[in-house]
């Protein structure tokens, strides 16, 4: 239980930029400890789409569910909360005192992109498992028997479908799965 603290509370205090920018620190987790796999992941991450909350906490109660039932998920949050609760009363005082220096100014743009480049690399493995069949080891001689076909035409259908009839996210989610079930992708 003391390392499902410690964990969670290492990701809510250096993962700054949302949901996706703590998926390179749940990556590096499950690579650390096997807790979850990176598929577990990828599932957590779809779960929290259609569930309330934003998707770290949300992934945070899957893993401290999975590990130590309702104590490790209400554990797991509060560690992760508790550095943004911290950290969020720092940075507001700081920046209302120091509003107009140029100093707290290229600060803040670093560390957006430092935020950015996380939620890219967040990104980048989520694509990886969501469109290639190996998404471990990828070697560009074998890349084009590695791509998942079924999973991008559907993503184009998709893409193409609500460009022309906006069309609810759940109701995207909900055909992909049932896709995904006939299709077994």
């Amino acid at each position: 239980m003391i390392k499902i603290f410690i964990e969670f509370f290492k990701i809510g205090a250096f993962s700054f930029g949302g949901g996706l920018a703590t998926l390179p620190y749940i990556y590096s987790l499950a690579e650390r400890t096997e807790w979850f796999s990176n598929k577990d992941i990828t599932n957590m991450i779809t779960i929290s789409q259609i569930t309330p909350g934003p998707l770290a906490c949300n992934v945070a109660t899957f893993i401290g569910f999975k590990l130590e039932g309702v104590i490790g998920c209400v554990l797991a949050n509060i560690a992760f909360i508790i550095p943004a609760v911290i950290f969020s009363g720092i940075v507001f005082r700081i920046l209302d005192k120091f509003k107009e220096n140029k100093k707290i100014d290229n600060i803040m743009k670093l560390i957006r992109a430092a935020a950015l480049a996380t939620i890219i690399q967040g990104s980048i493995s989520i694509f990886k498992i969501a469109f290639l069949h190996n998404s471990e080891q990828i070697y560009l001689n074998t890349l084009l028997s590695n791509i998942n076909i079924k999973a991008i035409v559907l993503l184009c259908f998709l893409y193409i479908v609500n460009k022309k009839k906006k069309i609810p996210l759940i109701y995207n989610m909900f055909f992909s799965a049932f896709i995904g079930i006939i299709f077994a992708f």
